[in-house]
């Protein structure tokens, strides 16, 4: 108990600390959700890295390790986390209008702020932005400055977009084992009903998450929702979040998750499963990308994230036949 009080004695100061920056530091609200859509619109590169949307952003609030904030720099809205023993980086880069040049000169700004303070806390050569993707490296490197003030160091796993269009029509030989597994799925539980998560679904969903994790996550022990998945649920109205539940005899057995984005792209959150009903992983991915395509047509992709280095969840995800699969990397500040 002593050690907890510590550790949130350590937090306090540190938050303390940085927000008596003359109010600079500001948390994140869900009111922000309209602002930070406008800046990620407006943003000149690809703003398409799995963690950079308000959503994800937002949901660090609920973490007991770090507390997240935003703030303006050169017009652009900047993104800090600050963990709980002092360390301050960005978790993706600004947005808002910016060609390279501008975005560079907003992280030599974030690059000295974060230097300057991470002296203090002891958090030495520890990378400023963390993830950018492969398109965003590349917009980031036609700046002059690029070379003489950024390194970058490449990130286990694989981020990987699906196409919707292809997921819907699963047509051709690249989709037979996922056409295989789908049928058989149906045809062994043709009594289960797909249907949107509604509000009093909450207490069993939480208990299906716990389910997932003493099964199918101890697989994927580097892939941790711990803080995003309940505020996410919980708050789903407010962030336009949709949500379906596969339930087999008045029982929740699958949940996926999902957002269309202002970019315009899907992005997918989470899936939670029981790991006892074959293709049901399956199921949930191809009816959330009908769900998708039936609300708005016009999204061609959604992303599903990285596979963190992880075989099987690699083999699993190259199933749906990705149509892009960016690499990413940790910039580091010189």
């Amino acid at each position: 108990m002593c050690s907890l009080l510590l550790e949130g004695e350590k937090m306090n100061i540190w938050i303390n600390k940085l927000l008596d920056k003359k109010n600079v530091f500001k948390n994140i609200t869900l009111q922000d959700k309209n602002l930070y859509e406008k800046y990620i619109v407006d943003s000149e590169y690809e703003a398409n890295v799995w963690g950079g949307n308000f959503t994800y952003l937002w949901s660090h609030n609920f973490s007991k390790n770090l507390t997240i904030y935003k703030t303006m720099i050169n017009d652009m809205l900047t993104t800090f986390i600050l963990t709980k023993r002092g360390r301050l980086f960005l978790p993706c880069l600004p947005f808002g209008k910016g060609n390279p040049d501008k975005v560079l000169n907003v992280l030599i700004k974030c690059g000295n702020i974060c230097s300057n303070w991470n002296k203090e806390s002891k958090y030495l050569h520890k990378s400023l932005v963390n993830p950018v993707n492969t398109p965003q490296l590349t917009f980031l490197k036609q700046a002059k400055l690029y070379n003489k003030h950024f390194s970058t160091e490449k990130l286990s796993g694989i981020e990987r977009h699906y196409s919707i269009p292809k997921l819907v029509n699963l047509s051709g030989k690249e989709f037979s084992k996922v056409r295989n597994r789908l049928n058989k799925f149906n045809k062994t539980y043709s009594n289960s009903i797909i249907r949107k998560y509604e509000n009093n679904d909450f207490s069993e969903v939480m208990n299906l998450g716990r389910l997932w994790e003493k099964t199918s996550g101890k697989k994927y022990k580097r892939i941790i929702d711990g803080f995003y998945f309940e505020p996410i649920i919980k708050y789903s109205k407010e962030l336009n979040h949709i949500i379906l539940v596969i339930e087999l005899n008045n029982k929740i057995i699958g949940i996926n998750t999902a957002e269309i984005l202002s970019t315009g792209n899907g992005w997918g959150c989470i899936t939670k499963f029981d790991n006892n009903y074959s293709g049901l992983s399956e199921k949930l991915t191809i009816e959330m990308a009908k769900e998708i395509y039936k609300k708005s047509p016009h999204v061609k992709t959604i992303n599903v994230g990285s596979d963190l280095g992880s075989k099987g969840l690699s083999f699993f995800k190259e199933r749906f036949r990705p149509v892009l699969n960016y690499e990413r990397f940790a910039l580091f500040y010189r």
